[in-house]
């Protein structure tokens, strides 16, 4: 037994689903930009002002940046940093490294000081390094996780109402 079925107006319903498709991309991407600001916030407010990390010159807060990106059906929402030494402070660091030729002040030699600072040069040497991590990029994410998620579905139901 078979059943056959004619769809009149078929192109209507296919342009309602293309119109509904485009909507949900708007709605879904305006919502991630929202989700970012939030997450970029969070990250220079509540881990990089002395929570996780204590700041000294402002430079990796000040680096946070977010971007949200739509293509071939994907939106995705990123929140980061290009700070060069920010991967140590997220992921931790263990093993050595050079430290290069350098000058460095002294104002005092073995415990007295000097009349005036001196400038001395330090060789290049290699030390090894246990940084442990202070993630502040993975665990804002997992703080808002939750959110996210109910802002997303929020999005998308109020979008399918209409």
């Amino acid at each position: 037994m078979s059943v056959t079925a004619t769809i009149i107006g078929s192109e209507n319903v296919q342009a309602r689903f293309e119109r509904c498709q485009n909507g949900i991309q708007t709605a879904i991407t305006d919502r991630m930009n929202r989700i970012t600001i939030k997450l970029q916030a969070h990250v220079a407010r509540d881990k990089l002002s002395g929570q996780v990390l204590r700041f000294r010159t402002n430079n990796l807060r000040g680096s946070i940046h977010q971007e949200v990106t739509s293509e071939n059906g994907s939106i995705v929402g990123m929140v980061g940093t290009n700070v060069e030494y920010a991967a140590r402070h997220e992921y931790g660091f263990q093993g050595s490294e050079t430290v290069k030729t350098h000058l460095r002040t002294i104002r005092q030699v073995f415990g007295k000081p000097l009349k005036t600072p001196k400038q001395i040069e330090v060789q290049q040497f290699t030390r090894n390094i246990n940084y442990p991590e202070h993630s502040f990029l993975r665990s804002a994410l997992a703080d808002m996780r939750s959110d996210i998620m109910v802002e997303l579905t929020e999005g998308v139901a109020e979008l399918l109402k209409k």
